[in-house]
């Protein structure tokens, strides 16, 4: 009997017939750029080209090539602390202080250090001066909003990004998610429920159950707001996207919800 011997196809190939026994026409090259073989094979269908999804954190270090599946690293302020290949990375740190110790970089978080302040007397007579100024225009500000608003709850609060003093609401953000979410891309949302912890098994489990980006962003952050809780809410989201530099964002929000607190 005449045994005939199969051929295996290099990598970035596959066999176009059932057995090739002369690589050199029996294989055929994967499409670059879209599909890819990365070992000795005796398949009939290349596999698809990998992306490196900006959503989560990702850009692409190195093409899809026939042979070689595209590779992905962290995009530029992000970071990756689980096993390679990295499925997601997390944005960095934003030192508080100013103070950094060590740079992030594609594999480590950034180390913050602390601010050493020195305070001279005529500082702190002048801190002391704008201090006292400051706490009587907001106790007036109180007197008048309490007066206007005799059932909402305040919070009294000077914002570093505006140089007076005002007074914001404690709003109930639950009753605003769609109105705040209107001004975040995914993207942003991502990055901001992120920031503040709300776990990889969570974002999963919205990604799953819902395939609509408007519907992803209000649970990804509902998710946040019920982690978070009520109390203090919209002076954590305010200040967090203004720390994430989102602060266009910050201001259109906090625009929004002041006119609709105020009518």
């Amino acid at each position: 009997l005449d045994v005939q011997c199969c051929k295996k196809c290099e990598r970035g190939f596959v066999k176009n017939i059932t057995c090739p026994t002369d690589i050199s026409k029996h294989c055929v090259p994967c499409e670059n750029g879209k599909e890819y073989i990365d070992h000795l094979n005796d398949l009939a269908k290349c596999l698809r080209c990998s992306s490196c999804d900006s959503i989560f954190g990702l850009e692409v270090a190195k093409n899809c090539t026939p042979a070689q599946n595209t590779q992905c690293t962290c995009a530029k302020n992000y970071f990756c602390n689980s096993s390679v290949p990295c499925r997601h990375c997390d944005p960095c740190t934003i030192c508080e202080s100013g103070v950094i110790e060590k740079q992030c970089t594609s594999t480590s978080d950034t180390v913050c250090g602390v601010k050493e302040e020195i305070y001279t007397l005529s500082w702190i007579l002048k801190m002391l001066f704008l201090f006292q100024t400051t706490e009587n225009r907001r106790l007036l500000i109180a007197r008048a909003s309490m007066i206007k608003y005799p059932n909402q709850t305040f919070l009294i609060c000077m914002c570093q990004e505006h140089s007076f003093p005002f007074m914001l609401l404690d709003v109930d953000l639950s009753s605003h998610v769609v109105d705040i979410v209107e001004e975040l891309t995914l993207e942003d949302t991502l990055k901001f429920v992120r920031y503040h912890k709300v776990s990889e098994t969570k974002i999963d489990e919205i990604y799953h159950d819902n395939n609509d980006t408007s519907e992803r962003k209000i649970h990804l952050f509902r998710a946040w707001l019920q982690r978070h809780g009520m109390n203090g809410a919209y002076e954590t989201l305010i200040r967090s996207l203004r720390k994430l530099d989102m602060r266009a964002v910050a201001d259109k929000i906090e625009r929004k919800l002041q006119e609709a607190v105020s009518n």
